[in-house]
């Protein structure tokens, strides 16, 4: 869906959700957008970037913000698309990141009555989706601490939601580390007056307040990564040392389960065999094969 506002004093905001075939031409006719970033803009696994047209000076930074799945209550990343022109900020999301339009109308009708570049409301919109990042660890860091609240051993349920927990840290672990790329790439684009990305002191400290806050989201998130890892490590430990004690039972009971028809199978051949005359020359038998459960529960208890 394409949308016009006019914002900030004479400024513009196209919104775009699912961008279509037709929305990437409007963009094309309207801002001359190049090829390179019709594409970035529709593809949905491209990682973020910053890159800066001086034919058209045009600017476009691919973020990636995480997105809640509300139907397994956990975590995924996608890219969003942001075009920044002369006087129109372009954002492309697809319809599970609306909530990044939202802020940025929430942006816009906040500071409506200031002065106010568009590199701002970008920044500004910027350090809200970092903080996004970290409302989600403090919640996968909850789920940790309750998933480390085993007892003997960790149950199924248990490891399933440590599993979910790891892949969702894969994924928020890849997607700090490529907006802390993007927003490198934008600090380096425009750190000087010479460079062909005009900002001014104000744009440039905001610059860096923002790549100070994706390299504590990132930092955040890969201590967590490492948390989670130990646990799970923790988990495997548990369930091994289990499976290694249930082996070992299972061992011995084999062992012992063994001797009886030993015993037995000697002493049911129509052989002359010691201690095998008499009525109660069962009872022998029994004796024996008590000696010999004990002499094997001893040995393996030796070896322990």
């Amino acid at each position: 869906m394409y949308q016009e506002h006019a914002v900030l004093n004479g400024l513009h905001w196209v919104s775009i959700t699912d961008p279509t075939h037709d929305d990437i031409q409007k963009l094309h006719k309207k801002f001359d957008l190049t090829p390179k970033f019709q594409s970035y803009v529709q593809d949905p696994r491209e990682r973020s970037r910053y890159d800066y047209n001086e034919a058209t000076d045009t600017s476009m930074l691919i973020w990636q913000v995480v997105i809640k799945d509300e139907s397994d209550q956990g975590y995924h990343v996608m890219p969003v698309s942001f075009i920044v022109t002369v006087d129109t900020l372009i954002s492309a999301v697809p319809a599970q990141a609306q909530r990044v339009n939202d802020e940025l109308q929430h942006l816009f009708a906040q500071k409506s009555k200031q002065r106010q570049s568009i590199i701002t409301i970008l920044l500004q919109l910027l350090w809200r989706l970092n903080d996004q990042y970290m409302d989600q660890i403090d919640d996968i860091n909850a789920i940790r601490a309750d998933l480390a609240k085993y007892r003997k051993n960790p149950t199924n349920k248990q490891i399933e939601a440590l599993a979910s927990l790891s892949n969702q840290l894969v994924h928020l672990t890849t997607a700090t580390d490529n907006n802390v790329m993007a927003i490198k790439q934008m600090k380096l684009s425009g750190n000087a007056d010479s460079d062909a990305v005009s900002l001014n002191k104000r744009e440039r400290e905001m610059v860096a307040d923002v790549e100070i806050e994706t390299n504590q989201s990132q930092q955040i998130t890969q201590d967590t990564s490492d948390l989670v890892e130990r646990l799970s490590n923790t988990y495997n430990n548990i369930l091994n040392n289990s499976l290694n004690d249930t082996m070992r039972f299972l061992t011995v009971w084999s062992l012992i389960l063994a001797v009886p028809p030993i015993i037995s199978g000697f002493y049911g051949m129509n052989v002359h065999l010691p201690l095998a005359v008499g009525q109660w020359a069962w009872v022998g038998t029994l004796f024996m094969t008590a000696a010999l459960i004990a002499a094997v529960v001893w040995l393996v208890h030796r070896r322990k």
